[in-house]
């Protein structure tokens, strides 16, 4: 089984190791600090010895503490651009020399520390928890209604809600009163992170890496990721193409690797959370290209590998399509 590194303590440590590497010189570590004194980390590689111009930089994130597939597959991928090897030690899959001489690639490996930490396993594969049982520990579970998932909003006031105990580990607290889900909230350290970054990298790309149950439907017909489009009305044309072709050149692998992935479809969110997205990206996707991947999680019948290596392979073609663009 491939290492799952997906706790903050896990990633520190890696960060420990990689610094000592030889290749170090090829890695800058920043962060932000979050309101609950977690640093969310910003990992940034490439040649530094070639200038930022004519570079293309891509910003690679994950803003869900219980998506943790996401971050184990981010760390695989820097440990091919570190070392040439993933963390089985076989050599990557893409033009490495090529990839750092001629890009930026920023990762943001977990995007929600206090709800990672918070956590109670380290991945989901379906042993543990029914699809209920897993929905209440990402929102909580509403007590009014023992059993039955609590709300889903962008930000919300411990002093005007009658709030699960515990509360759900997909939010993140910005303040004493306040939590925000982190992807629908420029109050979160996930918009923050980016917007520190992308000041220093004005960056072209932007992969943001998820996961989602499946249906049973689907989970049965043997299908396990699916790239995520933003909304028409809320990109611009030229990157509403790129997107579609980049897209369809991660959908075309994960294919050739035999995972089960859907063909790519328009976000499909709907009344308020499609508010949120439309709310929060607009300025994004009119700038930059950005798509999202959507990989299995707690599902029986997919094992714990297919989380982390669809999410290399997507993060993987992404970095070997740069450099034919």
């Amino acid at each position: 089984m491939i290492p799952f590194i997906a706790k903050q303590d896990q990633l520190e440590q890696k960060l420990a190791e990689w610094r000592q590497l030889p290749e170090s010189s090829l890695m800058k570590v920043e962060h932000l600090l979050s309101f609950t004194g977690h640093k969310v980390y910003a990992i940034t590689i490439s040649d530094f010895s070639i200038p930022r111009e004519g570079k293309k930089a891509i910003y690679v994130t994950q803003p869900h503490a219980h998506e943790p597939g996401t971050t184990a597959g981010m760390v695989d991928v820097i440990e091919q651009l570190l070392t040439g090897r993933d963390l089985l030690g076989q050599s990557c899959t893409f033009d490495r020399e090529k990839v750092l001489e001629s890009t930026v690639i920023t990762f943001n490996p977990i995007g929600n520390p206090f709800g990672r930490e918070n956590a109670p396993e380290l991945y989901y594969d379906g042993t543990k928890y029914s699809m209920n049982e897993f929905r209440c520990m990402i929102f909580g579970e509403d007590p009014e209604n023992p059993g039955v998932q609590w709300k889903r909003v962008d930000i919300w006031d411990i002093r005007e809600e009658n709030a699960p105990n515990p509360l759900g580990i997909v939010y993140e607290p910005v303040d004493e009163f306040r939590y925000v889900e982190p992807n629908r909230h420029q109050l979160s350290s996930y918009f923050k992170l980016f917007y520190q970054m992308d000041a220093q990298y004005q960056y072209n790309y932007w992969l943001d890496l998820h996961q989602m149950m499946f249906g049973q439907q689907d989970a049965e017909q043997g299908y396990n990721c699916i790239i995520f489009m933003p909304y028409p009305d809320n990109v611009a044309p030229q990157h509403a193409e790129e997107n579609s072709r980049w897209a369809d050149d991660i959908t075309k692998v994960w294919l050739e690797r035999g995972f089960g992935a859907k063909p790519p479809i328009t976000t499909p969110y709907t009344d308020i959370q499609a508010e949120y997205f439309r709310r929060n990206y607009a300025e994004i996707n009119n700038r930059m290209s950005r798509i999202t991947t959507e990989v299995v999680t707690n599902r029986t019948l997919f094992p714990v590998d297919v989380q982390v290596k669809a999410q290399s392979a997507a993060i993987e073609t992404t970095l070997a399509r740069l450099l034919d663009n």
